[in-house]
């Protein structure tokens, strides 16, 4: 017989949880910015059949078999339990990799090229709208499947009584145009430079806030795994150095246009990201460089672009291209590369003003 669904919860809150690695929240939040969550090249994957087993004959007997993933993401804290499921966990992506924790807290790498300062930009082309792009995942090459859309915004507004630009993203996975979550960002109208960002979810509340040299964030989770972190960090640059505080690049669609691009130009900024999780380590350089011209067609038309190589090192190396309008300024495209599979997110439309 069925128990009431008040005794079914209490039951399963009785089953013992694992606590969440202090990177997971960071790889959440930088795999929802891309729009599909990436995953590491799996070495050898072993699934703790036995425990998975275990949990679902435990998720048949308390509620019926229709519980059952539920009471797999409940699994106990044991070592026994935890560090297969842990194991497991890290060959699907959804825990760092032991090379990413090593690049987490090794040396950070210099700026490839020079840097971008305030006096590079030119803030006059920034463009106001809301272009929406569409994210689609083509894995060993042979299957591509719509991973969802991301929207992002750009309009002049003020915060506090002083001019801002305020950029807002949206990611969606499920339908609608913005999505469950829209973050918001008010940069410094002239030198593009962040002064405070808010990322909110069903229980999680992320903000950060920027002075010339320094970043404060803070974590706030409410709910059964209830959490509170804060920390501060010196910004490694100088007040004229543009940065971007983003665990991706998307944040940067909105900036190219201010960016004195041409042939064979580059330039190198600065990614600030998760001061609360390695406040040693929460800055690093993404190198820009135009390696070519190419005539790009995307849903919202058909563009000649910039081809901008650009190079990441807040977790680990990593590349992806970007291609840019040459007139507009606008991202048209973004292809990323992993070791089985490649993402790109193409322009779909694009609305002026608010």
């Amino acid at each position: 017989m069925n128990r009431p669904d008040s005794e079914l919860s209490a039951a399963l809150r009785r089953l013992p949880a694992p606590a969440p690695s202090a990177d997971l929240l960071p790889r959440i939040l930088r795999s929802r910015a891309m729009g599909v969550r990436i995953a590491d090249e799996p070495k050898g994957l072993a699934i703790p059949w036995r425990w998975l087993a275990a949990a679902a004959v435990t998720g048949v007997l308390i509620g019926g078999s229709w519980m059952v993933s539920l009471s797999l993401s409940r699994l106990g804290s044991s070592p026994e339990v935890r560090e297969p499921l842990d194991a497991w966990l890290r060959q699907t992506g959804m825990l760092p990799s032991d090379s990413v924790d090593r690049g987490l807290s090794g040396e950070v790498p210099r700026p490839k090229y020079g840097l971008i300062t305030t006096d590079d930009l030119d803030v006059t082309r920034l463009t106001e709208g809301t272009w929406m792009y569409a994210v689609a995942t083509t894995t060993d090459n042979v299957l591509t499947q719509p991973s969802g859309r991301v929207g992002i915004r750009l309009v002049r507004a003020h915060h506090l009584g002083q001019p801002v630009l305020m950029v807002n993203e949206g990611r969606d996975l499920i339908g609608g145009p913005w999505g469950e979550y829209a973050d918001t960002t008010h940069l410094d109208p002239v030198s593009l430079r962040p002064l405070r960002s808010v990322a909110s979810g069903r229980r999680t509340r992320f903000i950060q806030t920027f002075s010339g040299d320094s970043g404060y964030e803070s974590i706030l989770r409410t709910g059964p795994m209830a959490m509170f972190r804060a920390s501060w960090a010196a910004l490694p640059f100088s007040r004229q150095t543009l940065f971007v505080n983003d665990w991706s690049t998307t944040r940067l669609a909105v900036l190219f246009g201010a960016f004195p691009l041409a042939r064979r130009w580059s330039g190198s900024l600065y990614q600030v990201a998760y001061i609360t999780q390695n406040p040693g380590r929460s800055s690093a350089p993404i190198d820009l460089r135009v390696v070519g011209t190419d005539r790009v067609t995307v849903p919202a038309g058909t563009f000649d672009c910039w081809r901008v190589e650009v190079d990441t090192h807040l977790w680990r190396r990593e590349r992806e291209a970007i291609w840019v309008s040459r007139d507009k300024g606008w991202v048209i495209k973004r292809q990323t590369h992993g070791p089985d599979f490649v993402v790109n997110t193409v322009l779909e439309s694009y609305e002026p003003g608010r």
